[in-house]
């Protein structure tokens, strides 16, 4: 028989047995029963506004095929406008399309290298690629394969222009992006490297391109620059051709001392800006092309899409200079007619007011290049 153990003195002691109610699902460690859920009426989804996705997929798409048709890097130049001839004028000398400015840059770097110009510098710096102070970017889709795919056409435009025989050495900022084009481009009539390679550049390479060399990537390009002359000494042949393509050695987002940014401009003190392409926000762009001057042009109102040429230097303008020149060109007063107030020379006089604000802009120049 068994023993029931009774417990009469807890009884009264306890009281009555209450009724505990569930617990509330708002508590974070209450899991509901199975049989709960079948009653939880499910949340109703919100349907998508197919419409709205629809519009906005075609005009993402429309920019995308606008901007890979204007910046191809394989595209034709675009024919002119109503078939209208405007004959010669200053800016005939600027790119139809990104193909034509490549192709100009290979051709006029290679007229340098004949010429002797073993240090040779190629600017290419589209707005739609480059960014003055970041660098490159890439807001639409595709736009960092054509990147790459520039520097490809300027070394094959380049290696056909010097009628290359030899290797050729097409050296990336990092192994990452060697890597990837080497796999993507295996038909490639070239050799591919990297700057964190010890040795990028072999001895029998004919030519030597440094592509969009970064700022964390300066020293390895101004060491692998050494290499190539040690290279030539110790053969004792002529300095072989090295091109920096798109280089951005120096960065506005990057902190650089002054010891670090005078030896960047010592190094690049050597070597020749053969093409060079930079576009000036929306008005203008600065152009030079081997052994021609540096041109500044500025858009013409009357004829969108044309330029007019404003200065031409034997020298790069550029900072303060350059701002005040389009500041100039732009100016109401520059476009005037005759009329009254004419001098003797045919031009309007500027007014006092104009003067004095000319005068202030050139005195805070000056004390801004004193305090540099």
């Amino acid at each position: 028989m068994q023993q029931t153990l009774r417990c009469h003195d807890l009884g009264p002691r306890l009281g009555p047995k209450r009724r505990q109610a569930p617990p509330s699902c708002r508590e974070s460690n209450y899991i509901p029963h199975q049989l709960q859920l079948r009653h939880i009426a499910p949340f109703p989804q919100r349907q998508p506004n197919t419409r709205w996705l629809c519009k906005q997929r075609l005009a993402a798409q429309a920019r995308t095929e606008e901007s890979v048709t204007q910046f191809d890097v394989d595209a034709a130049p675009e024919p002119l406008e109503n078939g209208v001839d405007l004959g010669p004028r200053d800016d005939d000398v600027l790119p139809n399309s990104l193909a034509n400015a490549i192709d100009e840059a290979a051709r006029a770097t290679a007229e340098a290298i004949q010429r002797g110009n073993n240090r040779c510098q190629v600017e290419l710096h589209m707005p739609e690629f480059w960014d003055p102070i970041s660098g490159p970017i890439f807001p639409n889709q595709g736009d960092q394969e054509r990147f790459w795919r520039m520097t490809r056409r300027f070394l094959e435009q380049l290696a056909t222009h010097l009628s290359c025989s030899g290797y050729i050495k097409a050296v990336y900022p990092d192994a990452g992006v060697a890597a990837m084009l080497s796999h993507r481009w295996p038909d490639r009539a070239f050799n591919i490297a990297s700057l964190n390679d010890r040795r990028p550049v072999d001895a029998d390479d004919e030519l030597v391109v440094l592509a969009c060399v970064d700022p964390p990537g300066a020293e390895d390009c101004m060491r692998v620059v050494r290499q190539v002359s040690e290279q030539d000494e110790q053969a004792g042949t002529p300095g072989r051709p090295v091109v920096l393509f798109n280089q951005r050695m120096s960065s506005g987002d990057v902190g650089l001392g002054l010891n670090s940014r005078r030896i960047r401009s010592t190094f690049l003190r050597d070597f020749t800006i053969t093409y060079s392409l930079r576009s000036i926000g929306d008005v203008g762009t600065v152009f030079r092309r081997y052994p021609g001057l540096w041109k500044v042009f500025v858009e013409e109102e009357s004829l969108p899409g044309r330029y007019r040429l404003i200065q031409e230097s034997p020298s790069r303008p550029q900072g303060e200079a350059l701002t005040f020149l389009i500041r100039e060109a732009l100016s109401p007063s520059s476009g005037g007619t005759a009329g009254e107030g004419e001098g003797a020379g045919g031009k309007q006089q500027p007014g006092l007011v104009e003067q004095l604000s000319r005068t202030l802009t050139s005195l805070h120049y000056f004390m801004r290049s004193l305090r540099n």
